[in-house]
């Protein structure tokens, strides 16, 4: 019996700690599984951030894309500019040149203008002079036929002579004159043809005014000349010559 109760009582305790054991185990067991459930969850949440921070950093390379592209168009806009600013000097440069060969030209032609004006009040008071004398002769001479057809023969012969000796004598003299019925034009080229030339006086540099009606039109200046006709370049900056259409006759002011 001793034995018996012996082995009872060693079996009652292994049971006690089989069961203990299992409690263990089971406690091990669930605590496990909150530690795997945290453990994922921990992943999850980590996953999801690191989702987030994909999607953000995804973000910020689009925006340093952006920022790259904006400065390289901003660099070529800057190029570009720079090569506008270089083709607007040289245009501001070719300009100033063109406008001190045009104050170049009018302070030539001012100085000129108190000798023409000179001349014109010389001409003009030569004409009173032969108006007056014609009206004395025509007073003098209003009884006498013979003696007025007489003195207008030769009134007509001196015309004549000196119309003749205006149109023969191979040069002008500043401020003459010329009439031309007409004139081909070449805008574009820059150019007129003129139906006079060296028989008429006129000489490659020349320079004349163009008028038509009074007004004045451009300036030209002879650049070929034949017998009879003539090429002229237009001086940039004085008139309008587009306004030459308007006319079909012409004066040319030797200056």
């Amino acid at each position: 019996m001793g034995v018996r109760n012996r082995l009872s009582f060693s079996l009652s305790e292994q049971t006690e700690k089989i069961r203990d054991l299992k409690v263990a185990i089971s406690e091990a067991r669930k605590k496990a599984e909150e530690n795997s459930a945290l453990l994922e969850s921990g992943i999850e949440s980590r996953k999801e951030k690191a989702e987030k921070m994909e999607d953000s950093l995804s973000g910020k390379r689009e925006q340093v894309e952006a920022r790259r592209e904006t400065l390289t168009s901003r660099t070529l806009r800057k190029e570009e500019l720079a090569t506008e600013i270089q083709e607007m000097k040289k245009s501001i440069a070719a300009v100033e040149k063109e406008i001190e060969f045009a104050r170049d030209r009018l302070s030539s032609y001012v100085s000129t203008l108190p000798a023409s004006e000179a001349k014109i009040s010389e001409i003009q008071a030569s004409m009173e002079i032969e108006r007056q004398r014609e009206i004395d002769r025509r007073n003098s001479l209003s009884t006498y036929d013979a003696k007025t057809n007489i003195l207008k023969d030769h009134y007509f012969r001196t015309l004549s002579s000196l119309q003749k000796y205006k149109y023969d004598r191979p040069w002008l003299e500043k401020g003459e004159r010329l009439s031309v019925s007409y004139i081909q034009y070449d805008f574009q080229a820059g150019f007129l043809g003129l139906p006079v030339g060296m028989e008429r006086g006129i000489e490659k540099g020349m320079v004349f005014s163009v008028r038509a009606e009074g007004r004045n039109l451009c300036r030209i200046k002879i650049r070929d000349t034949s017998v009879k006709n003539s090429v002229a370049l237009i001086i940039p900056l004085f008139g309008n010559p587009v306004e030459l259409r308007k006319y079909k006759s012409f004066d040319l002011i030797y200056l």
